[in-house]
């Protein structure tokens, strides 16, 4: 078998406990085997070096990378407040892992160390790379750019920035037996792993078409020569006062930027997470000068149809091999937006894989990272969006 993969998660209210439950179904699940590589997604109350040295002595010190999350996901649905736990196990395959620190100082450059850095690690061919970056701290867009230029086209990117459980405020990172803040860890998976990767949102425009008179990478200055603030002012009726408290990034949940992407028939998404000097919004990708963008809206049914047919395209692009688990990475704007309709989207996930007897195992994320088809191999930032990782 080229691959087997294992999961845990435990909501126990002592974090050495939590760690140690987690890790022990994880290994429970690879018939008492140690995994060759550990996800662990969690709360933010759960980052403390407790926890992973827990882990890390049931997984007899596998590398671990991963971060804190707006709540879990496993096989049987939506997790909050609780630990995650992943373990991959593969005789023909490998895995190779690396971290670059102060991500905010630097992210595209860090993006380019953290790839040198992995494939000259690597013994075999590598098939697929899986970063976890600060969500709050710096341009998933500039990462991903730092990332791309090294790796290469041939290997897919693909992953979501970590998460505070909404309180936007400091999001952390797991490297080995390290808890880090603006951070970027990455693992590659190489050798014989089968990988598919797919990405949806199902958001619709609303409103007319601004453009984008001013804005550099992540900073929008002026849409139509104003300032940007003033489309959620117009939209919804909103003072600039109220929305520089933290409710734009609420607001932006529920009502994110779109631009439209060549060749593909969704817009990307973008979120604003604050407002900036005069007026400007500041957000967590990239927004290009001179684009058009547009207020988007999410809706129950078209975001279930989006999240199953990303479980479609990722699982049709492994070629007939044999499903053995899936990675899901979710906007934690899905989550808000579904409400208490949100466990729905991971069973259609699940059921798109083949039934309860697929494994699951992922994280609510403040970004998501992926291919937007399998005609790109090269990746891009995505908001709002679902990412599902289907593995062989």
């Amino acid at each position: 078998m080229s691959l087997e993969m294992g999961i845990g998660v435990s909501s126990h209210a002592d974090v050495y406990a939590a760690g140690q439950e987690a890790a022990e179904q994880v290994v429970s699940h690879l018939a008492g085997r140690r995994p060759d590589l550990v996800l662990v997604f969690s709360s933010i109350r759960f980052a403390d070096p407790r926890l992973l040295k827990a882990i890390r002595t049931v997984t007899g010190g596998a590398p671990l990378i991963g971060c804190t999350d707006a709540g879990g996901i496993i096989t049987s649905g939506p997790k909050r407040r609780a630990v995650t736990v992943i373990g991959l196990l593969s005789k023909e395959g490998s895995f190779v892992t690396a971290v670059e620190r102060h991500l905010s100082s630097h992210s595209r450059v860090a993006g380019e160390r953290l790839a040198e850095s992995l494939t000259r690690q690597a013994s075999q061919t590598p098939q697929c790379l899986l970063v976890f970056p600060d969500g709050l701290t710096a341009s998933g867009s500039e990462v991903l750019a730092g990332l791309e230029k090294k790796i290469g086209n041939r290997v897919r990117v693909a992953g979501a920035t970590a998460a505070d459980d909404l309180y936007f405020q400091k999001t952390f990172q797991f490297y080995n037996d390290e808890i880090l803040t603006d951070s970027l860890p990455g693992a590659l998976l190489c050798g014989d792993i089968k990988v598919g990767i797919g990405v949806r949102h199902g958001w619709v425009p609303v409103g007319r078409p601004r453009r984008v008179t001013r804005s550099s990478e992540n900073v929008v200055y002026q849409l139509d020569r104003r300032p940007a603030v003033c489309i959620y002012e117009d939209f919804l009726g909103l003072k600039r006062a109220e929305l520089m408290e933290d409710t734009l990034a609420r607001v932006t949940l529920t009502y994110p930027l779109g631009t439209e992407t060549k060749g593909q028939k969704e817009y990307l998404l973008r979120d604003a997470i604050r407002v900036g000097r005069a007026g400007s919004l500041i957000c967590t990708g990239n927004v290009p000068q001179g684009s058009e963008v547009r207020l988007m809206i999410g809706g129950y049914e078209s975001a279930l149809e989006a999240a199953q047919q990303a479980a479609y395209d990722a699982a049709d692009q492994l070629g007939g091999t044999r499903l053995k688990g899936a990675l899901v990475f979710c906007s934690v704007a899905r989550q808000k937006m579904l409400g208490s309709e949100f466990q729905g989207e991971i069973d259609v996930i699940r059921d798109a894989l083949g039934g309860a007897g697929v494994r699951l195992g992922g994280f609510y994320s403040y970004g998501e990272l992926a291919p937007p088809s399998r005609k790109r191999s090269t990746s891009l930032f995505h908001n709002e969006s679902v990412v599902v990782v289907a593995l062989g």
